[in-house]
């Protein structure tokens, strides 16, 4: 601000002292998807740089996974998905994307995961789902919206409802994994507080030093837009 005969005068961006602006502490999803330091993983009109999973992984499923261009939208259906994985493998990464459900929707989104086996166990499942679907009303915590599937339970109630989009972070640096749903914190551990051995036993992926990045289908209608990751060093720079 400037002082002018003894005239406060408030520069044009500056907030009013009643009106704070509010950090954007998460940049949304709606921004382009080649915002600064990120690189798209979808480029809207094609998969060709994508591929499915191999044998006992779901491989394709009818047609698989469409695209509508002039969206720059890939989607499932109830009857056509499957897993679909990048062709590159990362191993620390932030990846921002945003998706819509649709009733009962169920996806995830595979990180450190193999082309073949089941990557909810053999990678991580990071949930997608309708959790407000009568379908859903009695699962375990672990198998909600933004869990690390069978393993970490997420925070519920920030999904928007069916039919808007929700925008995602998933950050996995090191043993170091981070959720933000709609801007919202829903999921920060390290894979390594896991002491079960039972759930160990189910899940050796937890332990991945990297992996493909998929879509691991549930035979349900779910729309994904603007991905785009920033990989991150080999050492781990977070702390949860």
């Amino acid at each position: 601000m400037m002082l002018i005969a003894g005239t406060i005068i408030k520069a044009a961006d500056e907030p009013a002292a009643d009106n704070p602006r509010k950090p954007n502490l998460v940049p949304p999803a709606t921004q382009p998807y080649c915002e600064n330091g990120y690189t798209p993983i979808f480029n809207g009109k094609d998969i060709d740089d994508w591929v499915y999973g191999t044998a006992n992984n779901d491989m394709k499923q009818g047609v698989g996974y469409q695209v509508k261009p002039d969206e720059q939208i890939v989607y499932c259906t109830v009857t056509d998905g499957g897993n679909l994985y990048t062709k590159k493998e990362y191993a620390n990464f932030i990846l921002r994307f945003e998706y819509k459900l649709t009733v009962n929707a169920n996806n995830g989104i595979g990180i450190r995961a193999p082309l073949a086996g089941d990557a909810a166990y053999v990678g991580m499942e990071i949930q997608v789902l309708d959790d407000y679907g009568p379908d859903y009303k009695h699962l375990r915590p672990v198998q909600y919206c933004g869990s690390v599937y069978d393993v970490f339970a997420a925070e519920t109630g920030f999904l928007k409802p069916v039919g808007q989009w929700n925008s995602e972070e998933i950050m996995a640096d090191g043993m170091h994994v981070r959720i933000v749903l709609n801007d919202h914190v829903i999921n920060d551990v390290m894979l390594d507080s896991m002491t079960k051995p039972e759930v160990l036993k189910r899940h050796p992926g937890l332990f991945n030093k990297s992996g493909h990045i998929g879509f691991l289908g549930h035979g349900a209608e779910v729309q994904f837009r603007n991905l785009r990751i920033k990989e991150l060093p080999d050492t781990p720079t977070t702390q949860p």
